[in-house]
């Protein structure tokens, strides 16, 4: 059975800590990495954990389930999601459950539902897992597709990716390269325990980071051969870099 990192969002106490419970006595393989109770925990959280599994509350004070999913999607591939609602019959639960392909349970949450809903998740990720072996690469590369073609990257020659809306700028020691894929899914290919998302729009190599200027927000990589690139930092992003 997967271990599965979860994250719950729901901005009412007693329900989060109800599921958080019954998670923790009934399913101890789902480690949840956090709690949230508005939508600007959770977009911080879930870009920064990367759960595999999201509980997500179908009503967040002030915002929509949607926007949270919209700005999610723009930046990494979605987690598993099973929303939670106390309304057993509405529209707007039908619209996030198409645009996200996602169980749904009712509050309060009944252990046995919750038990199907993880069930069907397992058996979904075990299905997608036996049907799509993984393609050969050279030497252990990823694929990512360009404007002429494919490039293979590996994980050691990319010293940074900053995403441009649906395509991404990738700096490798060779030069840049314009990859047709969003950032979200490039960091999947590189390894994300490799590389840090100092922001929403950027991934830095961890292990080429030089130094780090906290009055200019700005970070120097530098690679084997001696090149070094200087990037600039969000607040957010040089944070996510002194946290490393």
């Amino acid at each position: 059975m997967k271990n599965y990192r979860a994250i719950i969002v729901e901005d009412e106490r007693l329900p989060r800590l109800s599921l958080l419970q019954k998670l923790e006595t009934y399913h101890p393989d789902i480690e949840v990495v956090a709690c949230c109770a508005s939508y600007e925990e959770a977009l911080t959280a879930i870009l920064r954990h990367r759960p595999d599994l999201l509980f997500l509350d179908i009503q967040l004070q002030g915002h929509t389930t949607l926007e949270l999913l919209r700005e999610l999607k723009e930046a990494i591939p979605l987690p598993h999601i099973i929303f939670t609602t106390a309304y057993s019959n509405s529209e707007y639960l039908l619209q996030a459950i198409r645009f996200a392909a996602a169980d749904y349970l009712l509050k309060p949450v009944d252990v046995s539902d919750l038990a199907k809903a993880i069930r069907r998740i397992e058996e979904r990720d075990a299905a997608v897992s036996a049907s799509s072996p993984q393609p050969p690469t050279p030497s252990g590369k990823a694929p990512f597709r360009t404007l002429n073609g494919t490039l293979y990257a590996g994980k050691d020659e990319v010293v940074y990716v900053r995403a441009c809306g649906n395509y991404s700028s990738m700096m490798l020691a060779e030069g840049e390269e314009i990859v047709l894929e969003r950032l979200g899914v490039i960091e999947g290919k590189l390894g994300e325990r490799h590389f840090i998302r100092a922001g929403r729009n950027l991934l830095l190599n961890r292990d080429l980071i030089y130094k780090v200027n906290r009055r200019h927000k700005s970070c120097t990589l530098r690679t084997p051969g001696g090149q070094e690139y200087s990037v600039e930092l969000s607040a957010g992003g040089l944070e996510a870099v002194e946290r490393r």
